[in-house]
């Protein structure tokens, strides 16, 4: 059994939710309630984003609601069905159908309920718009002020960890002789690779909540880096994805055109390292500068080509395009240690997110 923040936060808005409700004494306190755990999303800009959406997708419910109730005071169930096709066709077309589960619960309430009710048409409508966007304010007042979500240290925890696995399988395959099994841990690595791409998704959301904070520049730089990193193990599990996929042709490569492709390989993943402990240990000296690995990528592919000119046509065209995911790899690593060197040089503070204490329900 795992309690995470989510779970934790979803519990509290509900249970503030039924509380607001019973001291203004609401008949219908499931209805807020419901709205709350249906708006709780993983990151403050999301849920807030959300509020705006549920804010007009209820109103437009509530309006079809009364326009229906002022034709037919009694709807049959075929009314009810015909005002909720009405309502999601409008939704899909204002691009707003990620309301629909709780604009379908307030036609059916207040379609339902105001025949039964001695209130005015427009006010049980009105109370009931209310209640709903009270559950779902709620929602977003919790998530933004109760332990709100901070993907960024998640974030670089993720990036190091996919660089590690995706240099583990690049040194198996070129340091030593495990053959296909050294690409064992590669599904793994891709899906912990996409995760980090979702993460950074939610890291960006995270800046666009704080917008009014200040001192925000840095955060922003750091999101440039980060993204950079993610670009390079991109490449870098690109390349390896090419190197299993063409595990079998590759093995008949002549030995020369072999070891040189496992030497370029070894190269190739001595400067990913490289640049990755120099972001984690803030030191810009442990780069190699002295070295053009642009020039020198340009010269292995020169080399491949000419050499493979002789060889079967399976084996040229395993080859190139090898060689292009390598290129796309050493253009990736290029454009993260500019931007790495300028950024330390400039800004070497504020590189790195501060470590904190993580609560036990936390990611």
């Amino acid at each position: 059994m795992r309690f995470g923040a989510r779970t934790i936060k979803t519990g509290i808005s509900v249970a503030l939710v039924l509380l607001i409700a019973e001291a203004f004494q609401f008949q219908q306190i499931v209805v807020p309630a419901l709205a709350a755990s249906l708006a709780l999303l993983p990151s403050v800009y999301q849920t807030g984003v959300r509020l705006l959406e549920e804010l007009k997708g209820n109103l437009i419910g509530a309006l079809l609601a009364v326009f229906s109730l002022m034709l037919t005071p009694n709807p049959t169930p075929i009314a009810i069905g015909v005002v909720i096709i009405i309502a999601i066709s409008i939704l899909l077309f204002l691009n707003l159908e990620s309301t629909t589960r709780t604009v379908i619960l307030t036609t059916i309430l207040i379609m339902e309920g105001a025949s039964q009710s001695d209130m005015p048409v427009w006010m049980f409508a009105g109370e009931r718009y209310l209640l709903i966007m009270m559950g779902i304010t709620v929602a977003l007042v919790v998530n933004a002020l109760l332990f709100p979500p901070r993907y960024e240290r998640k974030l670089e925890d993720e990036i190091a960890t996919v660089s590690q696995m995706a240099v583990r399988i690049a040194r198996l395959f070129s340091e030593t002789e495990g053959g296909r099994s050294s690409f064992e841990s590669l599904d793994e690595t891709k899906k912990k690779h996409r995760a980090s791409k979702t993460t950074y998704d939610f890291f960006e959301e995270e800046i666009k909540a704080n917008r009014w904070l200040e001192k925000k520049t840095p955060i922003y730089r750091r999101a440039v880096l980060k993204s950079k990193m993610i670009d390079t193990n991109s490449a870098a599990i690109h390349v390896l994805d090419k190197l299993h996929d063409d595990f079998l042709t590759l093995e008949h490569l002549p030995p020369q055109l072999e070891d040189e492709l496992m030497r370029h390989m070894r190269h190739l993943l001595r400067r990913h390292e490289r640049l990755f402990s120099a972001y984690e240990l803030e030191n810009e000296h442990i780069i190699d500068r002295e070295e053009d690995l642009i020039h020198e990528n340009f010269d292995f592919a020169k080399l491949m080509i000419e050499k493979m000119r002789d060889e079967e046509e399976d084996l040229i065209l395993t080859v190139v395009p090898l060689v292009a995911t390598m290129t796309d790899w050493v253009k990736a690593m290029n454009e993260l240690e500019r931007y790495l060197i300028t950024e330390m040089k400039k800004h070497g503070d504020n590189l790195k997110v501060e470590p904190r204490k993580k609560w036990f329900f936390e990611d």
